[in-house]
């Protein structure tokens, strides 16, 4: 038996058993677990053959750092511990505790009028037909195999629905999860659904305790209705013994807009999978990301733009600063179909090594099937201009911050669509911390 193979049958090794213990004999939602369960191992974990892990062995990272028969042991965050570290902001502050939906953790502030929230589970998908229709549908989520197993494994998932032209409060995700007993492997999952004419802002940034190691396969999912805007961020700021895998799936009807913010800087290995289907005419998508990292953090970017329609726009802007031994990854498609003329698909690349030991590799791509488009992509990695440090040298500036400053002012164009200004100001405040 490969190594790989055994890996997946411990993954499932006990989720039979799981599934009896948490779901009814009848649940749909059981039975959508397990067709998730089969076609996770069809499709199996990838293998550094596959295009789109070409330079992220995620094989060898979970064999290497994860023994998954070895069970979770019972969270310890105490509700205080929980909203000590809830923004000071009026917010719907939402927590997940090792992977689960807390209600009686979070603080939610807004009515139902203006944002529906509820715990994602078996009885929310047999009452709710837009759950079923939603739930793990999305455009090409049928072909990646950690959204399988998400799907497969994830037990009290948080469902939002934005009421038709509501404009909601923000919500901040607060991801809690505890490594102290044992290590945790946990399948959080957020589903939302923007009505018509609605406005959602959704920002998430995640704790640990512990100095086991921490997997998490995360999964957003999200459909963005008529002249709805939806925007999703994320701060990924993590202990060397975490380990990650978010997969993000929009799909957007005419008018809509959808923006993803990715803020990596720390971790053992972080790997998004991002995809956006443009499915409405006269819509945006817009993709931001900034990776700063240092010491041996892998962080590999890996996003899709399905234009399937005309007269649409999106934009993708993704920027690296690749420090010591760390190493950053960008694989970038957009896919213009044969019906989507009048598209605007413009995608960029940046990056800057500080070390010879530093790697990036990076891959921009245009498949375009359509004649009557504007489309670009280009990527640059390089080392500082040195002219510029000079210029400022010159002017009395010191080496170490002639460099902060070029950093910072590379880094800072990537933050332009981030709308919190209380996350925005802790990014900028790591940045600084790890240019100093």
């Amino acid at each position: 038996m490969s190594e790989v193979t055994n890996i997946e049958n411990t993954l499932l090794s006990n989720f039979n058993t799981w599934l009896e213990e948490h779901f009814p004999q009848n649940s749909g939602l059981k039975k959508l677990k397990l067709e998730q369960s089969e076609r996770f191992v069809n499709l199996g974990i990838p293998a550094r053959k596959s295009e789109a892990y070409k330079y992220t062995n995620i094989q060898r990272i979970l064999s290497k750092n994860f023994d998954f028969s070895v069970a979770n042991e019972a969270p310890a965050w105490t509700k205080a511990e929980c909203h000590g570290q809830f923004y000071d902001v009026d917010a719907n502050h939402l927590v997940f505790i090792n992977g689960q939906f807390v209600e009686d953790y979070s603080k939610i502030s807004s009515s139902s009028s203006e944002l529906i929230i509820r715990l994602l589970d078996d009885k929310t998908f047999e009452e709710h037909t837009e759950v079923k229709d939603l739930l793990g549908k999305t455009r090409n989520i049928d072909q990646d195999a950690f959204a399988s197993l998400n799907l497969s494994y994830f037990n009290q998932g948080l469902y939002l629905n934005v009421p038709k032209n509501a404009d909601s409060r923000d919500v901040y995700v607060y991801h809690f999860v505890d490594a102290e007993a044992a290590q945790a492997v946990i399948f959080p999952l957020i589903l939302v659904q923007s009505e018509t004419g609605s406005r959602l802002k959704i920002y998430e940034k995640t704790f640990t305790k512990g100095e086991n190691n921490i997997l998490s396969i995360n999964l957003f999912e999200a459909k963005v209705l008529d002249n709805a805007e939806l925007r999703y961020s994320k701060l990924q700021n993590q202990v060397n013994n975490y380990y990650t895998i978010d997969g993000i799936y929009a799909s957007q009807h005419k008018d809509s807009r959808f923006y993803t913010n990715t803020f990596s800087f720390k971790a053992g290995a972080i790997r998004n999978n991002i995809y956006i289907n443009i499915e409405g005419q006269n819509s945006e998508a817009h993709m931001n990301g900034l990776y700063q990292i240092a010491g041996t953090t892998h962080v590999d970017n890996n996003t899709s733009v399905d234009h399937l329609v005309p007269n649409c726009f999106s934009n993708e802007l993704y920027k690296g600063i690749v420090d010591e031994n760390a190493r950053g990854v960008f694989n970038g498609k957009i896919y213009v179909r044969p019906d989507a003329q009048k598209t605007n698909a413009f995608q960029s690349n940046n990056n800057i090594l500080l070390t010879d030991t530093a790697t990036v590799n990076t891959k921009p791509q245009l498949e375009i099937w359509a004649d009557d488009v504007k489309c670009s992509h280009g990527c640059t990695t390089g080392q500082l201009d040195e002219e510029a440090i000079f210029y400022l040298r010159s002017r009395g500036v010191g080496k170490k911050e002639a460099k902060a400053m070029l950093l910072n002012a590379f880094a800072k164009e990537a933050l332009a669509e981030l709308k919190s200004d209380l996350l925005k100001e802790e990014i900028e405040n790591i940045i600084l911390n790890k240019l100093s």
